[in-house]
């Protein structure tokens, strides 16, 4: 599947302050000036993974099918890890093969994964930043009509991310924190449809064991304790009004989650 629209996402973990982002569309309108260029996300935290995984995964349904997008969080830039291209049921996606696009393209349903050839026509590999010299050019050539096996050789594997998931034993729903948005918030992995059909007693958070139940945000104003609602990722997030948790009770990704059932 080629693209079938010149719609193009970017999410990367440039900010704006450096240019970094703007040099990216640069590079892409000048090999396919007519693309449209969306901004999912400039402020993924540096080189954290799992954030811009979620993050594109949130945002990769939302878009037509036939867009492309290019996703570029990248510790391990300059090294031996390969660029790819994943052809999935609706889209395509673009980055470097550490797993910031499997959450979205598994969900999607994965095609064919293609691995970008160190040097083509238009691409070849940067020491710091393939963002410009290798994904924005591949990106912009496809854009602009180039076959995608023209990309480099059908891949046999690709790195993709261990979900982590909440369990249900012991009369208890045990989860955890996954991350954390830019409000403080702290979502987990504990989906709603865990709970469905089921009597909750209480819900702790390490140590915090009062956190209330409620239906959005406002229900929590004026109060400090922790509320706990479901987020439009349809996964249980814990949240204080006003403020941010994450800051205030000093949490970390990966503190423990408890949904006791009575």
């Amino acid at each position: 599947m080629n693209p079938s629209s010149r719609l193009l996402t970017l999410t990367t973990d440039y900010g704006t302050r450096d240019g970094y982002a703007g040099a990216i569309k640069g590079a892409v309108l000048s090999l396919a000036p007519s693309a449209s260029i969306h901004d999912i996300s400039h402020q993924i935290a540096p080189q954290a993974i799992w954030e811009g995984a979620w993050c594109l995964r949130r945002a990769v349904p939302r878009f037509p099918p036939g867009t492309t997008h290019l996703a570029v969080v990248d510790p391990g830039v300059g090294s031996g890890r390969s660029g790819v291209v994943i052809e999935t049921e609706r889209h395509l996606l673009i980055g470097p093969d550490n797993g910031v696009l499997t959450l979205a393209a598994r969900d999607d349903g994965i095609r064919r994964v293609f691995e970008i050839d160190e040097e083509g026509e238009s691409w070849h590999r940067s020491n710091t930043f393939d963002g410009l010299t290798l994904f924005a050019p591949v990106a912009g050539m496809l854009l602009s009509g180039m076959a995608l096996e023209e990309v480099g050789p059908e891949a046999e594997d690709l790195v993709e991310l261990t979900e982590r998931e909440a369990v249900l034993q012991d009369g208890a729903i045990e989860g955890s924190v996954m991350l954390f948005d830019r409000f403080g918030n702290a979502i987990t992995d504990i989906p709603a449809s865990l709970i469905e059909g089921r009597q909750v007693k209480g819900v702790s958070l390490k140590e915090f064991q009062d956190v209330r139940f409620c239906a959005n945000y406002g229900d929590l104003a004026g109060s400090p304790v922790i509320g706990c609602l479901v987020n439009s990722d349809g996964l249980l997030e814990l949240a204080l009004f006003g403020a941010s948790l994450q800051q205030r009770h000093n949490l970390e990704i990966g503190d423990p989650v408890r949904v006791q059932l009575k």
